[in-house]
């Protein structure tokens, strides 16, 4: 007997859950700040939170998204924050092709403890200035290349 009057790995599990929704605000607010102000959609399942906010390219081509996972890691939480789109290298004559546009890919992952109900402020600053940098990735990437055929044209592929 422990002495406890619940033990075992339930209580585990609820305290997670608890520690999951109480660092919830800091993801959204985390969002917040990345994106401008675009407040998240938030998805759960009970033992992990979703959080997507759309992002648009100042290119004004393709659609794209912030996804952060907020999920229980061992007797830890950890967050994996990744920006998607369905951006694509194409040809000058604009015709998408088959790569993927990695200037405007961005993933970054923390793992913290289960008692936490902030994130790190270089977590945080590494987050925002990672959108960011992937948001304009294109542009900044042609603006480094002062031979027009060095630069790079990009696609969206249609979904």
């Amino acid at each position: 007997m422990t002495g406890c009057i619940e033990s075992g790995s339930s209580l585990a599990y609820r305290q997670l859950d608890a520690a999951l929704d109480a660092l919830a605000p800091a993801v959204v607010q985390l969002l917040e700040q990345a994106v401008g102000g675009t407040a998240p959609r938030c998805e759960s399942d009970g033992h992990a939170h979703r959080f997507v906010v759309p992002l648009r390219f100042p290119d004004g081509i393709g659609r794209g998204a912030v996804i952060a996972q907020l999920f229980p890691y061992r007797d830890q939480l950890r967050l994996d924050v990744e920006v998607t789109h369905n951006r694509v290298f194409a040809g000058r004559d604009g015709v998408p092709s088959d790569r993927r546009c990695y200037l405007n890919d961005f993933i970054a992952s923390t793992t913290l403890s289960s008692d936490a109900r902030e994130l790190t402020p270089e977590f945080v600053r590494d987050v925002i200035r990672g959108v960011r940098r992937a948001l304009d990735g294109v542009q900044r990437y042609n603006r480094s290349q002062s031979a027009p055929w060095a630069q790079v044209t990009i696609a969206a592929l249609s979904e």
